[in-house]
């Protein structure tokens, strides 16, 4: 049944008007500090005005990874939130997670992260192919540079100047390239603030 419900989104998604608040921009599919089991990310901006809680939003590729967001996961207007594998910063090469996932993998040759949000409707996705249209970076993640649709493979490139944790190269929770690159806002960093 479960099947039959992505089959239906996915053939659904041409009719599906989608959301420009929130947009996928950088991924990490093969991390080399750490395993694919401990270090896969992908990183959402919202270029909207106002936070958008991603509760029961649904995260799913076409074959058989999915998962619900099961917790509030606030992503700050003009602000990011990180999805990781495994949200120990101390296992996953230092990445400050947001929302940490099961029963999702990113593969490292194609494959595809699609959003919808908790009323069935389309808000981003993305299909990469591990070249030759988009990056296949190994140790690094690959990063929407911000000058187009976001699900065209000349839009992303390949991290090769910032690192993070144990030297990864990768920018999850922030891009100093993007709109935003003042505001830094992460859900993490908001929640330390009124802890």
């Amino acid at each position: 049944m479960r099947i039959l419900a992505i089959t239906v989104a996915v053939a659904l998604l041409a009719a599906v008007p989608t959301s420009a608040d929130l947009i996928i921009t950088e991924i990490m599919q093969n991390p080399y500090a750490v395993a694919d089991g401990d270090g896969e990310w992908f990183e959402i901006y919202n270029s909207g005005s106002s936070p958008v809680d991603m509760y029961d939003y649904f995260i799913f590729d076409i074959s058989s990874d999915d998962f619900y967001v099961a917790e509030h996961v606030i992503v700050p207007a003009h602000g990011f939130v990180v999805f990781a594998r495994n949200a120990n910063i101390a296992e996953n090469g230092g990445v400050a997670a947001d929302y940490e996932w099961s029963d999702f993998i990113l593969a490292n040759g194609d494959d595809e992260i699609y959003i919808n949000d908790n009323q069935s409707q389309l808000v981003d996705h993305i299909t990469y192919d591990g070249g030759p249209n988009w990056p296949d970076p190994n140790g690094a993640s690959m990063y929407y540079d911000w000058g187009g649709d976001n699900n065209i493979g000349s839009s992303w490139h390949e991290e090769d100047v910032y690192t993070y944790g144990l030297g990864d190269y990768g920018t999850p929770g922030y891009d100093p390239r993007g709109p935003s690159a003042v505001d830094h806002l992460t859900w993490s960093s908001i929640k330390v603030l009124y802890r």
